[in-house]
């Protein structure tokens, strides 16, 4: 992947720094590049930059387009749903994804939440933002092993509903299906210059371009992960508590 991002900053002309490496042992005197979901500590130290990945995909670029453009009108609530494996994702990164994704498209911070756990496999969230949209964040790991991630967000107005998904469609679907004697095999192309990788790779190599190519999300991006790991830890303290949690400042956390 890093030779892959090289390309990309090369192509575009884009000034590649002299030592970056994409994991999280990366020394004082490099950038590390990462999904912020893979850190688990909120303290990162200033070479760490956490990538919101799922920020530069299309469809939640669209969504948030149609938020801010209010092609529908007076949006009152978000419903998102993400579903895993329990062997290649945890209940944390899951909720640090979709809490992210409420700010990003809602178009506002979250003020307070309240959440029902069961056994670190299944979650649901209330969160209420601070611009007064209600998102309903269901998460779990109980799909089978090998699965691929399985989501949909959809957007609830006062006229109008938006979704990541087709109508009645509960699964997202492929570009192109090979069914032969050996199986099923499935494909999604999504990325003409980052061609043999996958979903999750693509995504971040594109994210780590970004940015390199913009450095002001640094800082950023640092910041929304310090918030985002407040907010899980906020998420199983209110499971566990059975509780709703408010957030005074929700700018400032």
């Amino acid at each position: 992947m890093k030779e892959a991002l090289s390309g990309l900053l090369n192509k575009y002309h884009v000034p590649e720094p002299r030592n970056f490496q994409m994991s999280t042992s990366g020394s004082s005197k490099g950038l590390s590049l990462l999904p912020g979901w893979m850190w688990k500590e909120a303290q990162l130290e200033v070479n760490q930059v956490p990538l919101l990945t799922w920020r530069l995909k299309r469809k939640f670029l669209e969504l948030k387009k149609i938020v801010e453009d209010s092609s529908i009108e007076n949006v009152c609530m978000l419903r998102f749903c993400s579903m895993g494996s329990s062997d290649e994702y945890d209940l944390n990164s899951l909720l640090y994804r979709e809490m992210d994704l409420c700010e990003f498209i809602g178009g506002g911070k979250i003020a307070s939440l309240q959440a029902v756990l069961n056994e670190d496999r299944n979650g649901n969230v209330i969160l209420k933002l601070g611009n007064g949209i209600l998102c309903s964040v269901e998460v779990s790991l109980r799909m089978p092993s090998g699965s691929d991630l399985v989501d949909r967000h959809e957007i609830i107005a006062q006229r109008g509903i938006a979704s990541d998904l087709v109508v009645d469609t509960m699964i997202p679907q492929h570009s192109v299906y090979s069914c032969t004697e050996r199986g099923e095999m499935r494909y999604r192309d999504v990325d003409m210059e980052l061609y043999g990788f996958d979903e999750e790779q693509i995504d971040q190599v594109r994210s780590a371009f970004q940015v390199l190519k913009q450095t002001e999300l640094r800082q950023e991006w640092q910041s929304q992960h310090k918030r985002l790991v407040h907010f899980m830890e906020s998420v199983f303290a209110s499971g566990k508590e059975q509780r709703k949690i408010t957030f005074n400042n929700a700018q400032d956390i």
